[in-house]
């Protein structure tokens, strides 16, 4: 074989190598993240989308940071999305941010109060152009069963 062609095949396996490794990686972090076996205590958010365009729906932990995706509820429906107790704001607040799936609309709701025995409720309301300006959040007592 000619030695540029040697070189060439050696920095090629070299680099498959690499790229095996780091996929490698990859996978098993991934794996690590799943594999923790410990339950993650979360609170519910029921999620009325009452428009014609999909959203995704974010918790926001404070203003600075980025939200994190809870779920998308797709047009004319209800969706009950599990947030994680570890991203509700100082207090118990749970702040959500709704963002139209294509669209150039966001909303942010106001701070709720979550606890035992209560969850929220969030009503995505959007005008004629996608707008989402009317949606609402409040927080709901979850009725006891009754003894009897």
């Amino acid at each position: 074989m000619m030695p540029s062609l040697r070189a060439s095949l050696r920095a090629s396996r070299r680099l498959g190598g690499l790229l095996l490794l780091a996929t490698l990686a990859g996978t098993t972090a991934c794996f690590s993240k799943n594999a923790s076996g410990a339950a993650q205590e979360t609170v519910i958010l029921v999620a009325h989308n009452r428009g014609f365009y999909d959203v995704n729906v974010y918790a926001v932990r404070t203003a600075q940071a980025l939200g994190r995706r809870l779920g998308t509820v797709t047009g004319n429906s209800t969706a009950t999305l599990k947030v994680p107790v570890s991203e509700l704001q100082p207090g118990g607040m749970l702040v959500v941010q709704v963002r139209s799936v294509g669209g150039r609309f966001s909303w942010y709701s106001p701070a709720v109060q979550l606890g035992t025995g209560i969850i929220a409720r969030l009503d995505v309301i959007q005008t004629a152009n996608g707008a989402l300006t009317q949606s609402q959040m409040y927080s709901q007592v979850v009725p006891q069963s009754d003894p009897r």
